[in-house]
């Protein structure tokens, strides 16, 4: 890794970092495909910890070469030990963004199959991106399906809220003796 004076002595090396990161982050945006402004925080977060773990490695290797070709030399040795530090660390960063951004993408597509029954019943409610739709079918396996999702979905709705009270209280008058 440059050092603040070489960096000013080549001012191109950031402008190729910059590149070389923006080419990359394309190819995993092609790959990963992310949707909305939640999957896109976690997407950009996992593209940035990933190049930066390749630029770890590399530096990893580097400083791994210099330390066996000088094994006398301590100072050689414990900056292998940094970088090697370093690359685990951003590649256990780049690790939990790209599994928040596959959760949200199979919340996302698990929200597609109850917004297609909430369609089939003939209404369209809202459901937030942030809504853990998976871990809602997991947690109750007699009730998993999207249809019963949609139905509990729409039973949060104020009008439907509205009308089950109507009914209760319709209800109850019926069956109070005269």
């Amino acid at each position: 890794m440059p050092t603040q004076e070489q960096n000013e002595a080549n001012p191109g090396f950031l402008a190729e970092q910059e590149q070389a990161y923006q080419a990359y982050a394309l190819a995993l945006r092609k790959d990963c495909q992310p949707d909305s402004a939640i999957e896109e925080e976690a997407f950009e977060r996992y593209a940035w910890a990933s190049f930066q773990a390749k630029r770890a490695r590399k530096l990893e290797l580097l400083a791994e070469s210099r330390s066996c070709s000088n094994p006398g030399d301590a100072s050689l040795f414990s900056h292998w030990e940094r970088t090697l530090k370093i690359a685990n660390l951003q590649e256990r960063r780049a690790g939990r963004a790209f599994k928040e951004l596959r959760q949200l993408q199979k919340d996302r597509f698990a929200a597609y199959e109850v917004y297609a029954e909430l369609c089939a019943m003939g209404r369209e409610v809202e459901i937030p991106k942030s809504l853990p739709i998976t871990e809602l079918r997991k947690s109750n396996l007699q009730r998993t399906n999207p249809n019963y999702l949609a139905q509990f979905l729409l039973y949060q709705t104020e009008e439907v809220q509205e009308a089950a009270e109507q009914m209760r209280k319709d209800s109850e008058a019926a069956s109070k003796p005269f």
